[in-house]
């Protein structure tokens, strides 16, 4: 079955960050005594299919790039590589994908696991079992939707080794599950719970007021208090009570036809005073572009 297109200008904007940051992260570290590992937990399939809009259609055909880089070929073809690669899919035909990808950089085969799995489950197990004395990763977060679990930010906060990108549904996964009346689906509020870790968003997103009718008869009413900035700015905050490093004020508004679906932010949690060369690389990626 051909791949739904579903990349896009705001698709390369967001890779492009991530590989200028991976790029400046390996580069700082090459001399460090660490072992450097790069963790894709919702890798697809290494190239990203985009749809051709009308204005792309008029370009020469040589012009027209049919496929976005993605992440893991971005990862693999950095000038100082990682000494680990871990990309974890659940679907078949990316794992597939990222296997041949694999065969392309045999340079780096040794260094390169492919996993079909369950990102959290994966990546919290990673966290668990690996030695951070002697580790450092970067770890990309860039689900389809409300997947990745609370838990999962607690483990990688947990190492204090790790430098986090994540792009957060801010838009697409919250705010478009609260209707504008305060109403969420029991399925939506279970999904909002295990991404967000609390059940305080309820009263962050959502307000409650007293109406009374035309017969003095006072009943509860709600409505949706909240927007995508408003909730990413309650998601940093929660973030911060698990990251011991920090996680930047500045964050990336992400989406097509400028429709604020997901927001970019970064977290590392190294609580060292050196460590925070990985806020000052990444303050300095978000604004330059």
């Amino acid at each position: 079955m051909a791949q739904r297109p579903f990349g896009g200008k705001h698709t390369e904007y967001k890779l492009s960050l991530v590989e200028n940051y991976l790029d400046r992260y390996t580069t700082a570290l090459k001399y460090q005594p660490f072992r450097l590992i790069y963790f894709d937990a919702f890798a697809g399939a290494g190239d990203i299919p985009q749809p051709k809009d009308v204005t792309q259609s008029l370009l020469p055909m040589g012009d027209y790039k049919p496929f976005i880089v993605g992440s893991a070929r971005r990862a693999l073809a950095l000038i100082h590589p990682f000494d680990a690669y871990v990309f974890t899919d659940k679907k078949k035909a990316n794992v597939d994908s990222l296997m041949k990808l694999r065969e392309e950089y045999p340079e780096l085969k040794d260094r390169i696991d492919v996993h079909r799995v369950d990102a959290n489950t994966e990546l919290q197990d990673f966290c668990a079992r690996t030695n951070w004395r002697s580790c450092r990763a970067a770890v990309f977060l860039d689900p389809f939707g409300n997947n990745v679990a609370w838990e999962t930010l607690e483990a990688i906060a947990a190492t204090k080794a790790i430098d986090l990108w994540y792009l957060f549904p801010a838009g697409l996964g919250v705010h478009r599950q609260i209707g504008k009346d305060g109403t969420v689906h029991d399925t939506h509020e279970a999904s909002l719970d295990r991404m967000l870790g609390t059940r305080e968003w309820r009263d962050a997103f959502i307000d409650t007021n007293d109406v009374t009718d035309l017969f003095d008869v006072t009943q509860k009413q709600t409505s949706k208090v909240a927007d995508p900035r408003s909730i990413t700015e309650f998601m940093i905050g929660r973030m911060r009570q698990i990251f011991e490093g920090g996680v930047l004020d500045e964050w990336l508004p992400l989406g097509s036809n400028n429709v604020h679906m997901y927001s970019l932010i970064f977290a590392w949690a190294n609580p060292g005073e050196k460590a925070k060369l990985a806020s000052k690389l990444a303050k300095a990626i978000l604004k330059s572009k």
